[in-house]
């Protein structure tokens, strides 16, 4: 468990330019998997037991220039995928993308903007302000069971509204930033992929931008989301028998999609594994032209015993099922925001600067015009990116742990659960192991390269019975 833990991290060393910083990005990602609160990098210390003095250190890291987020998420993509366990369909990895709401009042903090909620919970409001996040997840699993595993995770804003125009610019909404991080993780993985969208990117935004992802000649990414209720699709026009004066037909005859279900008896009927549950499904397949890309799309109207709706594909040569079994998998990443939320604290950052305009309720801060309050502004920014993208990868880690020492982890766990509802542990169950073993193995472990330099700057265990003495 631990070695697994050495192996991964120590192939870090590439991307920081000094050895010291890539021992507290060591400490930090421990801090995450470790601590069993999310106070910030208070937790970090007190769960890793550190001396007090090393806090404004620790602090240091996530402003430092010693680094690139974005290298470190390209080598985190590349242990993923070395790693084995990886979903692919039709020989392509399966990827998963989202956009996750984190609520942040500062009022000094960078990136914060009002943002709609759209939840039939009654607890959440609906404006909150806060930072927008866009993921990337990919799928790894053992054969009979399938998890999310976060690859990337990026801060995206949406672009300021220009005056004299009704709508933002397409090319930086954040459709189009989040299919391009679907863009980057696939030049990272170096191989086609497919990724599962909601409705939310059911637009020529997403599929033009993903059209951008070329490697050697070769479209990277395919797009499967799910058609919005008044999605239309026109035929393909026959060719016209006698030659006459003006263009061809382009458009074919038009359809409602949502009215292929009037007529069941042209579905194909068939079993299938829908949510980890066998499943009566019926389909109908249709290659159309979409109006909003002017190309051909394949769409798939499906009935199950949840209800009706309907698929759309860019890749042509995905089979029914396959489509429908890609975005069935995308609920998923629910579940990994929620482990990044609720057990690792991945949010859970307080960074700001004075350098920033106070800001406005309901408003975003204007950034400064001056370059180096400008320069404050950004490093508070990285900070906040640096602290999610280590969320990021203690969350990965822990899923990794979890299928390959799912047995040592049941073993060791001292809690009590009333219902096991798999044999693969969640992030939750192997951060508790993990905090409980972590002081006693490092006498153990001290002898990996990732874990030798870690005692020094522990605080000594006297110091615990000082009290009592």
């Amino acid at each position: 468990m631990f070695q697994l833990i050495n192996n991964i991290l120590y192939q870090f060393r590439e991307c920081f330019k000094r050895k010291k910083t890539w021992r507290w990005f060591v400490i930090l990602v421990l801090g995450f998997m470790i601590r069993t609160d999310q106070r910030g990098v208070t937790s970090t210390i007190s769960s890793m037991r550190l001396k007090p003095r090393l806090y404004h250190t620790v602090l240091h890291y996530f402003r430092s220039n010693a680094y690139s987020v974005k290298a470190i998420y390209d080598k985190w993509i590349k242990i993923v995928i070395e790693h084995g366990g990886v979903l692919s369909i039709a020989n392509r990895v399966v990827l998963l993308g989202d956009h996750s709401k984190v609520a942040k009042e500062g009022l000094h903090m960078p990136g914060i903007q009002i943002l709609h909620q759209d939840s039939q919970n009654s607890g959440k409001p609906e404006f909150i302000a806060g930072h927008n996040y866009g993921q990337v997840s990919v799928i790894i699993g053992n054969g009979s069971e399938y998890r999310s595993l976060p690859l990337m995770t990026q801060l995206q804003e949406p672009p300021p509204k220009q005056d004299g125009k009704k709508k933002k610019d397409d090319e930086k909404s954040l459709v189009a930033q989040e299919v391009s991080l679907i863009n980057e993780a696939a030049m990272s993985i170096g191989k086609p992929v497919v990724a599962a969208l909601d409705a939310y990117f059911s637009s020529h935004v997403a599929w033009e931008t993903a059209e951008k992802s070329v490697l050697n000649g070769v479209k990277l990414v395919e797009l499967v989301t799910r058609a919005k209720r008044d999605a239309t699709g026109y035929t393909i026009p026959e060719p016209p028998k006698v030659k006459k004066r003006g263009q061809p037909r382009i458009y074919g005859d038009k359809i409602k999609l949502y009215n292929l279900f009037a007529d069941m008896t042209k579905f194909t009927k068939t079993k299938m594994v829908l949510y980890g549950k066998e499943a009566n499904v019926s389909y109908l397949c249709l290659d159309l032209i979409w109006r909003p890309v002017k190309k051909r799309v394949r769409f798939v109207a499906v009935e199950t015993e949840w209800g009706r709706i309907v698929f759309m594909s860019s890749d042509l040569t995905l089979t029914a099922e396959e489509i429908i079994t890609v975005y069935c998998l995308r609920f998923k990443i629910e579940t990994s925001f929620a482990e990044q939320k609720n057990d690792v604290g991945c949010f859970t950052y307080h960074f700001w600067t004075s350098a920033l305009p106070k800001r406005k309720k309901r408003k975003k801060a204007e950034d400064p015009e001056d370059a180096s309050l400008k320069k404050r502004v950004d490093r508070a920014r990285q900070a906040a990116e640096s602290f999610v993208c280590l969320g990021t990868i203690a969350t990965g880690i822990l899923s990794l742990i979890a299928f390959n020492h799912n047995r040592e982890i049941w073993g060791r766990y001292s809690g009590w659960l009333r219902t096991r509802r798999s044999k693969i542990p969640s992030a939750s169950t192997v951060k508790s192991v993990l905090a409980q073993d972590f002081h006693d193995s490092l006498p153990l472990i001290s002898e990996l390269p990732t874990f030798n330099f870690i005692k020094p700057l522990i605080r000594h265990a006297g110091f615990i019975y000082k009290d009592v003495a």
